[in-house]
């Protein structure tokens, strides 16, 4: 955990992302540039895809959300995940970057003003991730990932004051399966 602090700390350096800037990134329209390759070696990017969110709280509670994402490419250097979750009551982006210094990829929230981030460890050999996420006041996530041609997923622990919050799984597949 403490490389991963460190790890996290350097990646913080590379980039800062203000609520500012994160508003601006998700309400640019898609583009056409040259999306950077390494954003492609995570997996495929679905324009439509559907998103199933499942938390699994610590007192037992679940909750379980299956909502359309639209995904767009911004500047050549972003992605742009946008979903309306019935759990948020709100319209939610992520962003998400390749940092060339780190070798790692780096992805934003926005939950009011605070910024949130994650970093994400990917190796291309087996198409899998482990991702962390500092999220303040005593709240951090650690996961695992994977991604095959029709399906991305991840596990991850949600953590509170050292405390298991809750669990949350997702799976990404395309809106449509016949097409990327």
């Amino acid at each position: 955990m403490v490389a991963a602090l460190g790890l996290f700390s350097v990646v913080r350096a590379q980039e800062t992302m203000t609520a500012e800037k994160f508003r601006e990134i998700a309400s640019s329209p898609g583009d056409a540039m040259s999306l950077d390759p390494k954003l492609l070696a995570v997996g495929p990017l679905w324009t439509n895809a559907i998103v199933t969110i499942d938390l699994t709280y610590a007192d037992g509670k679940k909750f379980h959300e299956v909502i359309p994402a639209s995904i767009k490419t911004v500047k050549g250097k972003y992605v742009v995940a946008t979903v309306n979750s019935s759990l948020y009551k709100q319209p939610v982006n992520t962003i998400t970057a390749y940092n060339a210094m780190t070798g790692c990829y780096k992805s934003w929230g926005l939950y009011g003003e605070v910024v949130t981030e994650a970093i994400q460890v990917y190796d291309s050999n087996y198409r899998s991730c482990s991702i962390y996420s500092a999220l303040g006041e005593g709240s951090w996530e650690l996961g695992v990932g994977g991604s095959t041609e029709t399906n991305k997923w991840d596990h991850t622990l949600v953590m509170k004051n050292g405390v298991l919050f809750c669990v949350r799984d997702v799976s990404v597949v395309p809106a449509n399966p016949a097409t990327k």
